[in-house]
């Protein structure tokens, strides 16, 4: 009877997302494609969202299914690509042991600079890449990605983190649930909106060398788990409660998925 009461409890103070995600089994509505189909719907300045997202194939080849991925190779490709994550620890787990199940994508929205224009060639300037304001022990998420596609740690993916409004409502019983990587992204002022806004991104919102680091990471993650995780863009998983974020901007998920074909190719993957 306490446990029914407490689900009743934990149902009753849940946050209303339009994801529908419940708080007993900590878990959205529908199987794992129809998850994705609404996390990932693509998302407009402001936060506004598409009404619905067709996956891209080789995600819709991969989602829900086992992921086997061959240790040595994986690592490999991370100490090339200079990241210092492992290749085959295990991931978070919530305190009632259930792993990590969301790959959460977010941009950082920062640097902001203001009412002016974005400088040419900005992904080249270190400014646009410099994370460490987003570090420490609180870091706010496991990884940061910057605009050249290297990786800084801020937790290592085995740590229960929390990153979204939803998790923090939620509370203790999600933390492990979810893995959170950060993509450097500039944000500027657009003037017909409120003071100080940062609605504006810049065109297009991500660099080639940001989307092959993140298929990686979400290749590697996935193996750790032991299943293609379903992937989901932060502004979607709050979507519905106050004040939600709106990142990422100008996510071009074809281009994220080209980039993953590559590495289940290059790492040999079976499908």
């Amino acid at each position: 009877m306490l446990a029914i009461a407490l689900a009743g409890i934990l149902q009753a103070s849940a946050p209303t997302v339009e994801c529908a995600f419940d708080p007993v089994k900590l878990v959205f509505a529908g199987d794992a494609h129809a998850q994705a189909r609404c996390l990932l719907r693509h998302v407009e300045p402001g936060g506004g969202a598409d009404p619905q997202q067709a996956l891209p194939p080789t995600l819709d080849a991969l989602i829900g299914s086992a992921a086997v991925i061959d240790q040595k190779r994986l690592a490999r490709a991370l100490r090339r690509a200079a990241i210092t994550l492992p290749s085959a620890t295990p991931v978070s787990e919530t305190a009632d042991h259930r792993r990590a199940l969301y790959f959460v994508i977010h941009d950082t929205s920062s640097p902001w600079i203001g009412g002016r224009p974005f400088p040419r060639h900005f992904d080249r300037d270190p400014y646009f890449s410099d994370v460490n304001q987003f570090l420490g022990k609180d870091a706010v998420a496991h990884v940061f990605n910057d605009r050249l596609g290297r990786v800084v740690v801020g937790h290592d993916f085995e740590v229960g983190w929390r990153a979204t409004k939803l998790e923090r409502i939620v509370g203790e019983s999600v933390r492990g649930r979810f893995l959170h990587v950060e993509s450097l992204q500039p944000r500027r002022e657009d003037s017909s909106g409120p003071p100080h806004n940062d609605l504006i991104a810049p065109e297009p919102g991500f660099t080639r060398a940001q989307y092959r680091t993140l298929a990686l990471l979400y290749v590697l993650a996935s193996g750790r788990a032991g299943s293609w995780l379903i992937p989901a863009f932060h502004a979607n998983i709050d979507r519905g409660i106050p004040a939600a974020h709106d990142d990422p901007q100008h996510f071009d998920l074809a281009a994220f998925d080209r980039e993953l074909r590559r590495w289940l190719i290059k790492l040999r993957v079976e499908r």
